[in-house]
C-alpha cells in the first residue's frame, strides 16, 4: 500500500460510514481495505491505467477529465452530483489541483466532507491554502512518512465551475500552416510547446516525399495532439490516431482537432493495451514520468511491444533527450536505428526495417 493509504487508513475513525470516491488513488489495495470496513466505494481517475487496474480488481471504476457519475450507479442520490465524502489524491501540478478543488466545492454537497491527501514531494505542503479557497473549514488532520492528510468541510466555491476557464488556447505555427492548439492543466507542456517536440517537428518538417510519414499513424503518448496534428493538417489524408493515458491530454486533443476541423482517433491505453490495428507509422514524444517519479521502463516497453502493431514495413520516429539510451534499446526490436537530428539536448530517433509478424 502506497504512504499516501496509509496515512488515509490511519485516521479512518474519523470517517463517517457510508459512500466514498477515491479520486485518482494510486493501484492499491486502499479501496479493498475501506469497503472490508463498511464503506461503500468507487474510484474515478483521469488516467486510463490506473482505472483500468481498479476494474479488474473488482472496483467500482470510472474514468474522464471530472466525474461523470452516471457511469457509477448507486453512488448518489437522486439531485446529487457527488457523494458526502471524497478522498482527493494530490496531483503534481497546482493548477490541476486547483480545478479539481474548484469541480469538488461546486458539486458536493453542503454536508460534504473531502480528505485531501499527498507526498510533500508533490506539494501537499502549500495545498491548505488553496484549499481555504473553496472550503469553509480546513483542518489538518495527520502527517507521517514525508505525507500530508488535510479535511476539508463546508464547500463554498468562488464561483460556478466551468471547464473553459480552464482551458489554455495557443497558436502553433508550423511550416506552410498554423494550428490552434487547446490545453488543460495537467497535460505535458501545457499551454506552450515543449523543447523536444520542437526538435521532433523539425525533423518531420525535412522528411519529404515517400521518406515523410504517410498511411496509418500513431501519435503515441500523444498529449495535445501536436505531433499527429501537424502532420494531418499537411496531408488529411493521413489515417491518425491519438492515443494517451490520460484523460485530460485526450479531451485537449479533441478540442483541438475541433478548433482546427481536423478529424482523427482517439484512443485511451495504458501503454499499446488497447490497440487493436497496425500503423504504418509510429511518431511519439514519448513520456516517461510517472506522478513525480521518473520511469524510463515505460518507454522500454514501448519499444518492446511496437512490433505487435506495427506493420511489417513500420518505422517509428521518436524524441528523446540525449542521454537516454534509447538507440540500444530501438536495436534490440529493429534492424536499423537513425539519428536524424540534434539539439538543445535532444536527438530525433527513426527505427526501421525488422520483420514484424
Amino acid at each position: 500500500m502506497q504512504r499516501t493509504s496509509e496515512l488515509i487508513m490511519r485516521c479512518l475513525a474519523q470517517m463517517r460510514p457510508g459512500k466514498v470516491l477515491l479520486m485518482n488513488p494510486p493501484a492499491d489495495s486502499l479501496f479493498q481495505e475501506l469497503e472490508a470496513h463498511g464503506h461503500d466505494v468507487s474510484t474515478w481517475s483521469q488516467d486510463f491505467g490506473a482505472s483500468r487496474w481498479f476494474f479488474n480488481n473488482g472496483a467500482k471504476a470510472g474514468f474522464g477529465v471530472v466525474p461523470d457519475l452516471a457511469a457509477l450507479p448507486g453512488l448518489i442520490s437522486p439531485g446529487q452530483i457527488i457523494p458526502d465524502q471524497v478522498i482527493l489524491f494530490q496531483p503534481r501540478e497546482k493548477e490541476r489541483l486547483e480545478m479539481l478543488l474548484h469541480f469538488l466545492s461546486h458539486a458536493m454537497p453542503a454536508q460534504g466532507c473531502l480528505w485531501l491527501v499527498g507526498e510533500n514531494q508533490s506539494g501537499i505542503k502549500s495545498a491548505g491554502k488553496l484549499l481555504e479557497s473553496f472550503f469553509g473549514a480546513v483542518r489538518k488532520l495527520d502527517s507521517a512518512r514525508h505525507c500530508i492528510l488535510y479535511r476539508a468541510q463546508s464547500p463554498a466555491p468562488p464561483e460556478e465551475f466551468r471547464l473553459e476557464s480552464y482551458i489554455h488556447k495557443w497558436a502553433l505555427d508550423i511550416p506552410s500552416a498554423r494550428l490552434r492548439m487547446v490545453s488543460l492543466p495537467g497535460v505535458f507542456a501545457h499551454g506552450r510547446l515543449d523543447r523536444g517536440t520542437e526538435v521532433l517537428l523539425q525533423a518531420l518538417a525535412q522528411l519529404k516525399g515517400k521518406n515523410a510519414p504517410k498511411g496509418r499513424i500513431l501519435d503515441f503518448g500523444c498529449g495535445i495532439g501536436v505531433i499527429g496534428l501537424s502532420l494531418l493538417v499537411k496531408n488529411p489524408e493521413l489515417r491518425l490516431t491519438l492515443l494517451d493515458d490520460s484523460a485530460l491530454a485526450l479531451e485537449s486533443a479533441r478540442l483541438s482537432l475541433l478548433a482546427n476541423g481536423l478529424q482523427a482517433e482517439l484512443l485511451p491505453s495504458d501503454g499499446l493495451a488497447e490497440v487493436r490495428q497496425r500503423f504504418d507509422w509510429i511518431v511519439s514524444n514519448p513520456p516517461f514520468h510517472r506522478g513525480v517519479v521518473s520511469d524510463y521502463g515505460i518507454a522500454h516497453r514501448f519499444f518492446a511491444q511496437a512490433r505487435s502493431v506495427l506493420s511489417k514495413q513500420g518505422k517509428m520516429l521518436l524524441v528523446s533527450n540525449n542521454h537516454l539510451p534509447y538507440e540500444a534499446w530501438l536495436a534490440e526490436q529493429f534492424g536499423r536505428v537513425d539519428q536524424l537530428e540534434s539539439g538543445s539536448g535532444y536527438k530525433v530517433l527513426r527505427a526501421s526495417g525488422s520483420n514484424f509478424s
